[in-house]
């Protein structure tokens, strides 16, 4: 008998890198799903979950955040097996955030196992709880907006207590009349390496660190009001928050804005949107915004014409929910 969930990767629509700050954040849902399910596998399956004190870590979020639910709902037996091929292509990350929908499925699982509905209003409160709980336990660095879009699903309005690290998310909706696409630069990028290089700004020039990151916080602040005001005002307010991204990175001699997102919102504006990346940047993914249907049509021809992929994924859509154990 086995016990199956899912949950949907992210995409981040504003708030990179001052959400850290205590800045509000906007992230979506992706209906790129990540499957965890507890139940009988072979010993030598890649895909089993191994926590970090294994010689050879595989998944450690969700290894970790099953023993967080587990803790709380009782032991199941059998391995943990993720698979997050959806949330990839080629066999390459996407950008998607699968280490924390993997996390979201993984105590998806364990309450399915117990016979709990994931997508109930209590069973979700505590699935984001113990998700945010492993997935920081082993990236610390993080944010959680990530795993916040993975278990809420839809459109999250996120804010981290810098101090304290309390996470509020709340469910946010889609505006009507805004139109956007998902463009891949065909690099993965370096999380972790970028965040590094702006942490290292802050040790050597705290001075530059500050402006770079309030000048971020204020576009964040300006995107998210924007969000609530019209499609047009979205597209501007990412233009914005694409050069606040830029100066951040020339700041810290990181290459958040690299050519090929550079490109890529080159190729937005010249069909009437604007693009911006979606995550720490650095290659991975861009998200652009239009007013149309038409303008978008127009930027995935230039896209395809520069041979930049155009992803289909649907933004929003559900969270963590029961899936069918395979």
């Amino acid at each position: 008998m086995s016990a199956s969930a899912s949950a949907p990767g992210k995409m981040m629509l504003s708030g990179e890198y001052a959400v850290l700050e205590g800045a509000p954040a906007l992230v979506a849902a992706v209906q790129a799903r990540a499957t965890a399910t507890i139940g009988p596998a072979p010993a030598d399956d890649p895909h089993v979950a191994r926590d970090l004190d294994h010689a050879e870590p595989r998944y450690p979020e969700a290894a970790r955040t099953r023993r967080l639910a587990e803790k709380e709902l009782g032991e199941q037996a059998g391995a943990l097996r993720i698979d997050v091929e959806a949330l990839r292509k080629a066999g390459r990350k996407l950008g998607l955030g699968s280490s924390a929908a993997a996390a979201a499925a993984a105590a998806g699982a364990v309450f399915v196992g117990v016979g709990r509905d994931p997508q109930d209003a209590v069973s979700r409160a505590r699935i984001l709880s113990l998700a945010l709980e492993g997935h920081r336990a082993v990236s610390p660095n993080g944010s959680g907006a990530d795993v916040a879009a993975a278990v809420l699903g839809g459109v999250v309005r996120f804010r981290l207590d810098p101090a304290t690290r309390e996470a509020d998310a709340r469910d946010g909706s889609w505006p009507e009349g805004l139109v956007a696409r998902v463009a891949w630069t065909g690099q993965a990028a370096s999380t972790r390496e970028l965040i590094g290089r702006v942490h290292a700004l802050r040790d050597r020039d705290a001075a530059a660190y500050q402006a770079a990151m309030q000048r971020l916080h204020d576009e964040s602040a300006h995107f998210a009001a924007a969000f609530q005001e019209s499609p047009a005002a979205i597209v501007e307010a990412a233009a914005r928050y694409h050069e606040a991204m830029d100066a951040l990175g020339r700041a810290a001699d990181a290459p958040i804005v690299e050519g090929r997102l550079r490109k890529v919102a080159e190729l937005a504006a010249a069909a009437g949107g604007r693009a911006k990346p979606s995550g720490a940047g650095g290659g991975d993914v861009a998200i652009a915004f239009f007013t149309s249907d038409e303008a978008a049509a127009d930027f995935e021809a230039r896209c395809a014409a520069a041979e930049y992929d155009v992803l289909a994924l649907e933004l929003g859509g559900p969270g963590v929910k029961m899936s069918s154990a395979r």
